[in-house]
């Protein structure tokens, strides 16, 4: 356990064939000092390197470096509460998700439920992508981009096997997707030079640094909407075809609110907009100045599901403003920044 008392969380995930389950035995391998408890939606297929295993008891196989591994054929939640109540102790949980799988699923469980939160902290979501077939399987498959879109960590796999300028291609395109996230090049997804756990992207710490250092992407021009008060929405259709950049649509936009922001309209508002456009705001990262506060308020959003905690104090002096970032499909930026600038007081 970290400082917080809770069980570290990385999520693996990446489309079929990018290097998922040689990522998860490198990692098993590199922190051989942790004991890990893995989860791994396609366990069926024993990915865990066969070397390791040295029984299977009670629906979990036993590793030789002390470790669990089991599946979750009975859902997440009874699952994690297995592996609690189980005889093993762990200290960092790993959880690989299927090749077409949408991870905020996962993450939504970390977020929902009390009893889970109480225990276990999320670290990181790892992406990985294969070098050599990501723009083919990211126009056919829009799961691609959304693995993409909720990343902390993005690992771009196999890199040997492409020419180095078109492996700068393939970057520009997934910085277009994601551009908060930190992005690696890997071979065999070797990652001995990498920091891949105890990063704890979600902390308000790294949130706050992150939104700081966002440069936003260029913007699209977007057809403006009419909102009703009870489905607040984002979405808009473009008159154009986008650039091959963005020709996923999905974007990360980044906005600046100058002042303090009136926090039950702002807090009201939120909630709307993540529980009417779940389908294309995928991830909400923020540092929010609200009137009558000392603390800075940092902001976190996979889906529907959003928390906001204290930060480090606004200094006296200090120009107090609101930062932003939005990552989604076919974001409106006209009407956001419109709303945004609505709450100031």
């Amino acid at each position: 356990m970290n400082n917080t008392g809770k069980i570290p969380v990385t999520i693996l995930t990446g489309f079929l064939g990018a290097g998922k389950t040689t990522l998860l035995n490198n990692i098993i391998t590199k922190y051989s000092a942790k004991k890990f408890a893995v989860i791994e939606n396609e366990f069926g297929e024993i990915g865990i390197d066969g070397g390791l295993i040295v029984g299977n008891i009670e629906s979990m196989y036993e590793l030789s470096n002390g470790c669990i591994c089991c599946n979750l054929s009975e859902g997440l939640t009874n699952t994690l509460n297995n592996l609690l109540t189980s005889k093993y102790q762990f200290d960092n949980l790993l959880i690989e998700t299927t090749g077409i799988a949408d991870p905020s699923g996962v993450i939504d469980n970390f977020m929902a439920y009390e009893e889970i939160y109480k225990k276990f902290i999320v670290d990181s979501v790892i992406c990985l992508a294969d070098a050599q077939t990501y723009e083919e399987s990211a126009e056919e498959q829009p799961e691609v981009h959304r693995q993409l879109a909720v990343a902390d960590i993005i690992i771009l796999n196999k890199i040997e096997d492409v020419t180095p300028e078109y492996g700068e291609h393939v970057k520009k395109l997934i910085r277009s997707v994601n551009p908060t996230a930190k992005l690696y090049c890997t071979s065999h997804a070797k990652i001995d030079n990498i920091d891949i756990l105890d990063t704890f992207a979600y902390s308000p710490e790294n949130v706050e640094k992150l939104v700081v250092d966002f440069k936003n992407a260029t913007p699209l021009k977007f057809d403006m909407m009419d909102f009703n008060d009870n489905a607040p929405s984002f979405a808009a259709n473009p008159k154009n075809k986008h650039n091959d950049a963005f020709h996923h649509s999905i974007v990360s936009e980044g906005f600046t609110v100058q002042g303090d922001m009136d926090e039950k309209m702002f807090v009201e508002w939120l909630q709307g907009v993540l529980q009417y456009n779940s389908a294309s705001v995928f991830r909400v990262k923020g540092i929010i100045s609200f009137a009558g506060r000392n603390k800075k308020y940092i902001l976190q959003s996979v889906r529907q599901y959003f928390f906001i905690e204290e930060g480090g104090d606004w200094k006296d002096g200090e120009e107090r403003f609101s930062k932003i970032v939005f990552i989604g499909k076919k974001l409106n930026r006209e009407a956001i920044e419109e709303y945004l600038e609505s709450f100031v007081i």
